[in-house]
């Protein structure tokens, strides 16, 4: 276990979070809140692990934005507008989860996963 917690941060913070919700019962903070506060903090993980991806994911690829009309001097120095294929063989490559969208929808599904456990609890 320690050398999984040594190699993952996904862990050390679940560790920290089950640490921190333990305290926050002995100091008689009510289940119900501290679960929703969960599973807040997880939807919020969850959303911006989902941005992590589709940040990595070319979406704006090919888009030119125009704002004002440029003389042909000035227009000859713009750079050149992508063809199609290229375009689509960008967009077409393989979804990319990098180690930060990892992070967050790994500790982000705990929360949400501790917090419906903590909500459900009788009181």
């Amino acid at each position: 276990m320690v050398d999984l917690v040594k190699k993952s941060p996904v862990w050390s913070s679940i560790i920290v979070v089950v640490i921190i919700n333990f305290l926050l019962i002995l100091f008689r903070m009510p289940e119900m809140v501290l679960g929703n506060l969960d599973f807040l903090v997880g939807l919020f993980l969850i959303v911006l692990g989902s941005v992590f991806i589709v940040g990595s994911g070319h979406l704006f690829t090919g888009w030119r934005f125009h704002i004002r009309k440029k003389s042909d001097l000035e227009a000859e120095n713009d750079p050149k507008h992508p063809k199609a294929k290229d375009v689509g063989s960008i967009k077409n490559q393989p979804i990319k989860v990098n180690k930060y969208a990892r992070y967050c929808l790994g500790v982000g599904g705990f929360l949400i996963v501790l917090g419906v456990i903590l909500t459900s609890l009788p009181q």
